[in-house]
């Protein structure tokens, strides 16, 4: 049998649960900054393709990809 006792196993445990909601609140933060990222490229390719016509903007915004 194990020497830890249920106290000890209680600790890790809620010491993992904090590592892990701490590692989750860095993921959601990432992700909305990568989402304002995101919104603000659609916003750019909306704008491009508006000014050029469709068949123009979609050829700038693939000259800008490459």
């Amino acid at each position: 049998m194990s020497e830890r006792t249920v106290e000890e196993i209680r600790a890790e445990i809620d010491a993992e649960r904090q590592r892990l909601n701490e590692d989750l609140t860095a993921l959601r933060t990432e992700a909305r900054s990568l989402a304002v990222v995101v919104a603000a490229g659609l916003v750019v390719v909306a704008l491009v393709t508006w000014r050029k016509g469709s068949r123009e903007g979609i050829t700038a915004i693939w000259k800008l990809a490459r």
